[in-house]
């Protein structure tokens, strides 16, 4: 799942290419962007960018804005997100789970999904009702071996496929916290399993925490990773111990609700749940 296809070359090269216009869109840096500039940095020839840019937007997945000659994500994505939202079962089920961390932890809470390309994306999210908070955008991805999200995931694969993703991803230094390190990285990812968290300390944005469990399918694979995140002056070593409890009790509840080991319910009835199976 975490791997890149061993195929060199796709059999779609135009509908390869039309992902990769929509996913550099998605971008918030690349929101509004030209032709010259979308084919520059994707490495597309000129004349093929702009046909494919032609059918997006008369399909509405993309908008080209005749005045600024900007192109941006068109207005039918919105219609496929809502629809995807409602269709995938999965996201339905962690929901109530992601609303009851939120609301325990007084922190923004999400739901992580690797993607190809060794990258994790946000898939789903619950912000906390306070004037301070960190706020994310769905959709947004970064590489695997970032934040506790991907320390999470990495830390639960087999150590040998974990560290051939890392040598062949590499670590970007974002702040002067960030483990560059591959032999202190490995090391710290034996430290993350045993205690069955990850914890970032401003590693990937200056000011931001958070901590991170993962969720199993049922043949013990880690799908997704649940966790929240603050502000550095919030979270800071002292009381993480108590939002790495939320958290993990947070990924345990979806991890059974995907076996079918707890019923589906809304955030606030965990009690009744309990006492049901009890």
């Amino acid at each position: 799942m975490l791997n890149e296809s061993k195929k060199n070359r796709s059999e779609v090269p135009a509908v390869e290419t039309a992902i990769k216009i929509l996913e550099y869109l998605s971008r918030y840096k690349h929101r509004l962007s030209t032709l010259s500039e979308i084919s520059r940095d994707l490495s597309i020839n000129k004349s093929t960018c702009y046909r494919i840019l032609k059918v997006l937007n008369e399909y509405r997945f993309v908008s080209y804005d005749e005045d600024s000659k900007h192109y941006s994500l068109g207005s039918y994505l919105i219609v496929l997100g809502a629809r995807a939202a409602e269709f995938i079962d999965y996201l339905k089920t962690a929901r109530p789970h992601l609303k009851w961390l939120a609301e325990q932890t007084g922190q923004t809470s999400v739901l992580v999904e690797p993607i190809s390309g060794n990258r994790l994306m946000y898939v789903a999210k619950e912000e906390p009702n306070r004037p301070v908070r960190v706020t994310v955008s769905i959709g947004q991805y970064f590489p695997i071996t970032s934040a506790s999200f991907g320390k999470c995931f990495l830390a639960f694969l087999d150590e040998k496929e974990a560290e051939e993703i890392i040598r062949k991803v590499g670590i970007k230094q974002f702040t002067n916290r960030t483990i560059t390190n591959i032999e202190q990285f490995m090391e710290h990812l034996k430290q993350i399993r045993a205690k069955g968290y990850a914890e970032s300390y401003e590693e990937h944005t200056p000011g931001i925490c958070g901590v991170s469990a993962p969720i199993f399918d049922l043949y013990g694979n880690v799908n997704m990773v649940i966790a929240c995140i603050g502000l550095a002056a919030q979270m800071n070593p002292e009381v993480m111990p108590f939002y790495a409890e939320k958290v993990k009790e947070a990924a345990r509840r979806i991890t059974d609700a995907f076996s079918g080991k707890e019923p589906y319910a809304p955030a606030g009835q965990d009690a009744l749940i309990r006492e049901a199976l009890s």
